[in-house]
């Protein structure tokens, strides 16, 4: 009788092992310094680069046949501090491995994007939440196992401050998936 209670319970434990999924985070504001991460973007710089290569980050992502979905997180918040109305945009962009440029159109592509207008004085909060899943153009990027990731904010106006509060790339694995 133990041992059908203590086989059950093994049973019941390797069938739920099957169905556990684990997040990996990766805090990609780790890999930028520190003054990279506020400034100034106003009429004589339009436009910033995160990373400031156009390559962007390189990730490798071991055991991709794991994949369920992958989480792309980029906060930053914004003051207006000219004198005219600000628009903003926020775009994060994906390319295999080895591509030079993530942001010309060549093998690379816009995963997301979000804009956020900003009054003379006003503050607010500019953020991009993008979740890829199977059938996602950047699903099939990041299931590769080598890709590269960079996230581009552009300005029109006259001044606004910026400060990235978060970039992070979470990726949910279910390592059953790995056993032959």
């Amino acid at each position: 009788m133990k041992r059908a209670l203590l086989l059950t319970g093994l049973l019941l434990l390797a069938a739920c092992s099957g169905h556990t999924v684990h997040r990996l985070e990766v805090d990609l504001l780790s890999f930028l310094p520190q003054d990279s991460r506020q400034g100034t973007l106003d009429l004589t710089q339009t436009e910033i680069q995160i990373p400031q290569d156009p390559a962007g980050q390189e990730v490798a992502v071991p055991g991709v046949d794991a994949l369920v979905d992958a989480r792309f997180l980029v906060q930053a918040e914004l003051e207006n501090t000219g004198t005219l109305p600000a628009s903003l945009s926020l775009e994060v962009r994906l390319a295999p491995q080895g591509d030079a440029d993530l942001y010309d159109g060549n093998g690379d592509i816009q995963a997301g994007s979000a804009t956020l207008s900003l009054n003379p004085g006003q503050k607010g909060p500019l953020g991009l939440d993008l979740t890829l899943k199977a059938g996602d153009p950047g699903y099939d990027l990041v299931k590769s196992g080598n890709f590269q990731v960079g996230a581009r904010m552009s300005l029109s106006g006259e001044q606004v401050t910026y400060q990235l509060t978060q970039a992070e790339v979470v990726l949910r694995l279910k390592l059953f998936n790995l056993i032959p």
